[in-house]
Formats: C-alpha cells, structure tokens, sequence
C-alpha cells in the first residue's frame, strides 16, 4: 500500500486534488491522508504563549474543520481508502515538511501552483519543502481520468529516477503505462542504453499483471497536444532547475496531471 499525503486548502486546485486521488486510489493501493495546515492570519501573533494563544490556535483548527468538511463530505463517501482528514495550525511548508519527515509516506499530492508559468514552478521548486522532499509529488491543474500514463524519459538519469517509481505504483494495474523514449541514434549509443533500461520495465511490469510499451517521442519530449490524452504525464526535474529552462517552458504548457519525481 503507498502511504499518500493530500494537501489541500478551500479552493478549486485542492478539491481537483482529493478527487484525482480518489480516482488513483480505486486503480493502484493507495492509503490517503488529507491534510489541511491553517495558517495563523495576520491579526495573530507570531509570538506568545498561554491559554491566551491556545485558544486562538483551537478556534483556527476547528474553522479550518468547517471549511474543509463541504469539500471532503461527497469524497469520503466514495472513497474508502481517504482516512479522516487532520487539519494543523502552523506554517504551511513547516508542518508539511514535519510530517512528510516523521511519517513514512510515498507520494505526495496537490494542487499545482498558479499561475503555471515556468517562473513560478520553479519558485515553488526552489522552497525549502520541495528541496528536501524524498518522495513523488503529484500536481493538479486539471482533472482527467485516468485512462493511460504516460513516462517522459529523455536521458538514463531521468529514467532512472523515473522508472522505479512507474514499476512501483504501476505494475499490477491495467491501465496502459507508455515509456516515451528518444528515438535510437545506432547500437551502441546513450539512446540505445536508454531504450533497452525501458524494454526492461516493460517486460518487469508485464510479469507483474501491468500493461506497458515503449513509444519513440522527440528528444525534447513529446508535444503538449500529445500529452492531452494522457490522464497522467510522469517526468523527472533536477531540484535545481532554473526558470529559463526548457523543460520548464515544456512543462508549463502541459494541460495533464503531472507526476514529477525531482532528483
């Protein structure tokens, strides 16, 4: 069972991400946590301690409880494998990085973040919760179902961040799993290598009870108008990726749920 965390805030982004979840959780084995962090507003002090700030740490959980519940009520009653959602009173990327740490979660999901321009992704990459987050991550901007999955690998060091987490989550399932790989340049070359780590996981995956094919794409990575049939596009980042990246100006024209596995 992968241990999944959900982080979800009042807003269309979250609700998109606790749906999408779900609908992973009825095709793979997941365990879904749903967590909601509220974050002090600016009235409250930073500072402070006593029954004075308790209280107001009380009131915040209990308001975040009711702002969330509308959102989860029609999830939880068809999804049984979303546990009881825990909601924190904190700073965001702190609580979250705590539990990502203390808990032995696998994968971890959320909204992604808007606007989706390149600049902005790699803001959100360059936080310290991202840099330090061992785990795959799941961004949402749109909700698709999940009918195939698509894996961009443009060189063995992505596939190889890749290609274990695809056969982990991926190879008793019967949705179709594509490993999109560069088209070969010779025996013998980098590609070639590249091609036969792919061949690999496919037949691994298949003796598993999965369904998987190696599919030539451009070097550069297929067309974002390709990846709109797919229900999820799954690509490794360098952590240190900067904005002016082409990957980044690929990714951000992506109109699919992302799986990023960053290295």
């Amino acid at each position: 069972m992968i241990k999944t965390l959900v982080a979800i805030e009042v807003d269309l982004a979250s609700s998109m991400a606790i749906r999408y979840a779900c609908q992973l959780g009825n095709l793979i084995d997941l365990d879904l946590h749903p967590v909601y962090v509220k974050s002090p507003p600016p009235e409250v002090p930073v500072t402070g301690t006593g029954w004075v700030r308790r209280t107001w740490e009380r009131e915040l959980v209990a308001a975040g409880r009711e702002e969330i519940q509308e959102m989860l009520a029609s999830e939880m009653e068809s999804c049984p494998t979303m546990q009881e959602p825990k909601v924190i009173y904190g700073d965001r990327d702190y609580e979250l990085r705590k539990l990502m740490e203390q808990e032995p979660y696998s994968l971890y999901v959320e909204g992604a973040p808007y606007p989706f321009t390149p600049a902005n992704i790699q803001q959100r990459l360059h936080a310290k919760f991202y840099q330090r987050l061992a785990t795959p991550l799941i961004w949402l901007r749109v909700l698709k179902k999940i009918n195939q999955v698509l894996v961009v690998c443009r060189d063995q060091a992505g596939a190889r961040a890749l290609l274990p987490v695809i056969k982990k989550m991926w190879a008793g399932c019967g949705v179709p799993v594509h490993l999109g790989v560069p088209p070969q340049e010779g025996y013998g070359g980098p590609r070639d290598a590249l091609r036969r780590e792919a061949v690999s996981v496919v037949e691994e995956m298949a003796a598993a009870g999965g369904q998987a094919m190696v599919k030539e794409m451009a070097p550069e990575g297929p067309s974002p108008e390709v990846t709109k049939d797919y229900g999820l596009v799954a690509v490794s980042l360098e952590r240190a990726v900067k904005k002016d990246s082409p990957q980044l100006l690929w990714l951000s024209q992506v109109k699919s749920p992302l799986l990023l596995v960053l290295r």
